[in-house]
């Protein structure tokens, strides 16, 4: 295969299809299909039609699709489908992973045009999922048609991974990982701004409770001073002494740890929430609201904790728990009265994905985005992503897609259509490249 000579047919191709691709995109993101709104109770059929819509669109090009629900805590069940087609010789297989979710649109008055419309300006391409990520399915499909039309036939097979549950933790990427026959390589069409990122890192959410003893605030003196017998417990005050003792464990892990793709002391303990007072409580929550009149014997802390691949979840919680041990030595109250943890809080817990930059199939995507004139050395996925369901199981992932992260989830959230085809020609090259080209029609 001629690469030069296949790049230059798929720009050919695409500078014909570019109008295309802009109303696939528009197309995507008027199907609305807000996850993260529990009161959208009309979640399910958005969902279906942007399936609807996606399976429809491949149909022509050879893709059949199986589908079938999830259970959902939010929405009841959601649901997911893989599109496939098998290629026309022995090439290895290749898999798109994308979700047509999108987080709620927000304050519409902030919005530049309709968040809905799919409004092109100065070369702009507007609305909620542009860049989160339907922006990057559409590429995938515009990819897929590129090769189609200007002759080539895929050796190797290429599936579509399309869920509707990502923005809200679902398992839709999950069930298909588990459900799927063996594949080669998985890319996920995430907004890395068209950077190659084979790792992500590990996301576990934490939530510390602490049950303190409520008094009289009129008798808190006697909880400071160690010549009076105490009649109370501060709760806050309690889980302030675990909030330094944690924060000192993040400097540690900033200074000791480190990872190449990774800036340094990406590795964070973040206490995102805090609720305390009066009246004890449970999950999280106080179970009556009072004012500082009383001392507190209630506190809960929740946690976003990033680690590094090559790191394992049971060394993290590990260390994490001495900490808070530690912590409580020093406390009289905590010492009989121990904090309680609760990991993967709500469902929270992704392992990292950590693909060797050293693979083929990071290499020859790489190779294609430099073909495209697209430079991209290998980095970090500074978030957690549905691409490590793939990892835990073999399976090599990667994300490179259109868009900015600074951009996603944000009013007037947009991509720019240059990179919205240069990203379609990429995937194309690599398709190419991965599959095998059996033969040009």
């Amino acid at each position: 295969m001629n690469e030069e000579r296949l790049f230059a047919v798929l720009s050919e191709g695409m500078e014909k299809n570019r109008d295309r691709l802009v109303e696939l995109l528009q197309e995507l993101i008027r199907r609305q299909s807000e996850s993260q709104n529990p009161n959208n109770k009309q979640l399910y059929r958005q969902a279906a039609e942007n399936l609807d819509f996606i399976e429809k669109w491949l149909a022509p090009y050879g893709f059949s699709s199986e589908r079938w629900d999830v259970p959902n805590a939010m929405h009841g069940k959601l649901p997911v489908m893989v599109s496939r087609r098998k290629g026309v010789g022995k090439g290895r297989s290749l898999a798109f992973n994308g979700h047509v979710d999108v987080v709620p649109a927000g304050d519409r008055k902030k919005w530049l045009a309709d968040a809905y419309a799919g409004h092109v300006e100065d070369g702009e391409l507007y609305g909620r999922g542009a860049s989160d990520m339907k922006g990057g399915i559409a590429a995938t499909m515009m990819a897929v048609a590129l090769l189609a039309d200007c002759g080539y036939e895929l050796a190797g097979d290429v599936e579509f991974h399309t869920v509707s549950d990502e923005e809200i933790v679902g398992i839709g990427t999950r069930e298909i990982a588990k459900r799927i026959q063996r594949l080669d390589a998985v890319i996920g069409t995430e907004p890395t701004g068209m950077t190659v990122c084979p790792a992500a890192p590990g996301l576990e959410h934490l939530r510390i409770e602490i049950h303190g003893k409520s008094a009289h605030a009129g008798v808190r003196y006697a909880e400071i001073y160690s010549q009076y017998e105490s009649a109370s417990a501060n709760a806050i005050e309690k889980g302030l002494k675990i909030i330094s003792a944690l924060h000192k464990l993040e400097r540690e892990w900033g200074q000791n740890k480190s990872h190449a793709l990774f800036p340094q002391g990406y590795n964070t303990i973040l206490p995102g929430f805090i609720v305390g007072g009066m009246g004890g409580g449970s999950d999280g929550m106080v179970n009556e609201i009072a004012n500082p009149g009383t001392t507190p014997d209630y506190c809960s802390i929740e946690y976003n904790i990033w680690y590094y691949p090559g790191e394992s979840l049971d060394d993290i919680k590990r260390e994490i728990e001495t900490s808070v041990r530690e912590a409580c030595r020093t406390d009289d109250w905590l010492i009989s009265h121990a904090p309680v943890l609760t990991w993967a809080l709500r469902g929270i817990s992704f392992p990292p994905m950590n693909t060797p930059t050293a693979h083929d199939i990071v290499n020859t995507l790489g190779h294609c985005a430099r073909l495209a004139r697209v430079e991209s050395e290998p980095t970090a996925f500074e978030a957690a992503t549905d691409l490590s369901w793939y990892s835990i199981r073999g399976i090599p992932a990667v994300l490179f897609g259109p868009g900015k992260m600074a951009k996603a989830h944000s009013a007037d959230e947009s991509v720019s259509i240059d990179d919205l085809c240069r990203c379609a020609v990429v995937l194309a090259l690599t398709l190419a490249a991965w599959c095998g080209v059996e033969r040009h029609r």
